[in-house]
């Protein structure tokens, strides 16, 4: 059986973010506490660092978007390896705050919102275009993957060998896969001689290239060359046009609320776990393996749940879809209110917080849609620019609430009422209008 090879692209990006997620999005979570102890520190001291990697995050977003459509995902997904890799392994040998930050944020989190699906979305925006929100959230299940199968083995090795041994383990295994993997990434079905969704070859009188509205691109890989003209039905839209336009800042706005919350949750996603737990009498050593547990149940869940979302998505509205998610996730937040520590409040929690998580490969999906192939990873680049400036601090004040009061109750009150904001968002977001040029080509 002869297999698209979209769908090696879509299997890389699975695998790759099952890492990300697995040792850092999910997986660092389980580092707060013990960190916190070692070093004598506060929570919102830790989340500080997280802040200003989300802030790097932003201000590099831009230039790395431009890098991917310029150069090709597979140099950028590499960046992020080698960079996410070291930082792991240096953070096994730190003996001080000032040490962490610096690692934390000069090369953790340069590398892992450098890379992996910052590299691997806008590859599979290349790549499929009628089947982009199931393809986009099939390889969002890497995420999901590596919360469910990689982030408990990252608390085994936290709980029994200590939280350096795990980092040091992480980052060599990090290295040892992510890179060969990026050698097998091709930036488009057209440098292969494909079409996207593994579609037959045009005729020849209706091929995707024309002397108007294409343009050959010499890529990495040696003698190939790429048209970046894009089939009749796509957007087409280049970077400055679909900036324009207000759907694309209504969706940046929508996302950067949804992330708002994001930030917070997955970084203090086991505090918090482990604050509700403790309201029933359990201990904190007795609740932080459970909360590992449940990370691992809300990563499963996800993972069953964004191949349907994303199924639904190609055949439904993927706004309406992402809006149902937000609500979902303010339900999520507002079951923890009352903190009995029941386990079946805990485990609805991680269900409807997993579900509203499947929004985020909806969103690339949006963008794929509205927007087209030709400055997909520019956009994103961009989108990240104002998205982490609205989301860094959320780890922080978080923290801060729970340093001084004990408790996560007043902080996760404005994070429901920010979900709920974010699904108005969705709804509100318009198709836009393609532009003038190609408007006129059709029409011609």
């Amino acid at each position: 059986m002869n297999i698209f090879y979209g769908w090696w692209i879509v299997a890389i990006g699975i695998c790759v973010d099952a890492l990300k997620h697995g040792t850092f999005n999910r997986g660092f979570t389980l580092y707060v506490l013990p960190i916190r102890n070692e070093l004598g520190i506060g929570i919102a001291a830790i989340s500080l660092a997280e802040m200003l990697g989300r802030m790097e995050g932003g201000l590099q977003g831009p230039l790395l978007g431009w890098m991917t459509d310029r150069f090709g995902p597979r140099w950028i997904l590499i960046l992020g390896g080698i960079t996410s890799g070291l930082g792991f392994i240096l953070l096994s040998f730190t003996q001080s705050y000032l040490y962490f930050v610096l690692v934390f944020v000069g090369l953790l989190s340069l590398g892992f919102r450098a890379g992996y699906n910052n590299a691997t979305m806008p590859a599979v925006n290349q790549w499929f275009q009628r089947r982009r929100a199931l393809a986009m959230s099939v390889a969002g299940t890497g995420s999901a993957l590596g919360g469910a199968a990689i982030a408990p083995l990252v608390g085994v090795l936290v709980f029994t060998t200590g939280w350096r041994v795990s980092a040091l383990i992480s980052g060599i295994v990090i290295i040892a896969v992510v890179i060969p993997l990026a050698s097998f990434v091709r930036r488009s079905p057209e440098s292969m001689g494909l079409r996207p969704d593994g579609d037959p070859p045009p005729d020849a009188e209706t091929g995707v290239s024309s002397t108007v509205e294409s343009r050959e691109v010499e890529t990495t890989e040696a003698n190939v060359t790429r048209p970046t003209g894009n089939y009749p039905e796509e957007p087409d839209f280049t970077a400055r046009e679909a900036m324009r336009t207000g759907s694309y800042w209504l969706l940046v706005w929508a996302v950067g609320l949804r992330n708002v919350v994001h930030s917070g949750m997955s970084f203090l996603l086991a505090p918090v776990i482990v604050w509700f737990l403790t309201g029933s009498g359990r201990t904190e050593d007795d609740s932080l393996p459970l909360a590992a547990l449940f990370v691992g149940v809300m990563s499963f869940s996800a993972l069953l749940m964004n191949p349907i979302m994303g199924w639904l998505g190609d055949k439904w509205s993927k706004q309406k879809l992402s809006a149902v998610a937000m609500i979902g996730g303010a339900l999520s937040l507002i079951i923890l209110l009352d903190r009995t520590g029941n386990i079946w409040q805990v485990t609805l929690f991680v269900f409807l917080l997993a579900f509203s998580e499947t929004a985020n490969p909806l969103a690339w999906a949006i963008m794929g849609d509205f927007f087209g192939r030709r400055s997909y990873a520019t956009l994103r680049g961009w989108q990240h620019l104002p998205d982490q400036f609205m989301s860094m601090s959320t780890p922080v004040w978080m923290g801060v609430i729970v340093d001084q009061t004990g408790s996560y109750k007043w902080a996760l009150i404005p994070l429901a009422v920010i979900y709920t904001l974010a699904a108005v968002s969705y709804l509100a977001i318009p198709r836009p209008q393609p532009p003038l040029r190609v408007r006129t080509r059709r029409a011609v």
